[in-house]
């Protein structure tokens, strides 16, 4: 699929849709399957198949890769699938636009707007100014979650938590 304004397409095995929402399971490079992708269809601007389809459907059956939802998820607005992901997967990232990714979770919403506490690459909050940033809902152009870069950071994050409160205290 390509979005608009992205030279990258994203390639992912479908699972399902809806009006608003195409679910994948993300094929980031070659045969390598790594968590899901929620596509925006308002941002999608071509839908053609990649050049090497059947060969790749080949390998994901010779792999055992099944086109299975993940258990329990459903179609909803926009901030609920990203609460739903929190609550099952713990992170998300999605994307405005191709430079700039996001990870972390919804702090708060309002109809038109979401904020979200970021986790840095260190695994660690941010703490800056980005943090109090709203992020407008109808531009959201995807979102994925059950990612291998998104598990690792969530496992550093975890891990840096238990030794903060491991720490004894200064007193």
């Amino acid at each position: 699929m390509q979005l608009a304004g992205w030279e990258t397409d994203q390639v992912g095995l479908w699972l399902a849709e809806n009006e608003e929402w195409l679910l994948l399971r993300q094929i980031p490079v070659d045969y390598v399957v790594d968590g899901y992708l929620l596509l925006a269809k308002a941002h999608i601007i071509s839908r053609k198949p990649a050049k090497y389809r059947v060969q790749t459907e080949q390998v994901l059956k010779l792999k055992g890769i099944k086109a299975e939802e993940p258990v329990g998820f459903q179609f909803s607005d926009t901030v609920e699938m990203l609460r739903w992901i929190k609550q099952h997967y713990g992170l998300f990232e999605f994307a405005d636009e191709e430079e700039t990714i996001f990870l972390g979770w919804v702090s708060k919403a309002d109809p038109v707007h979401f904020w979200i506490d970021f986790l840095t690459p260190r695994g660690t909050l941010d703490a800056s100014d980005e943090e109090d940033k709203p992020f407008l809902i109808s531009e959201v152009q995807f979102i994925r979650f059950d990612t291998d870069y998104a598990n690792s950071l969530k496992l550093l994050w975890q891990h840096k938590q238990r030794l903060k409160l491991r720490k004894p205290s200064d007193n």
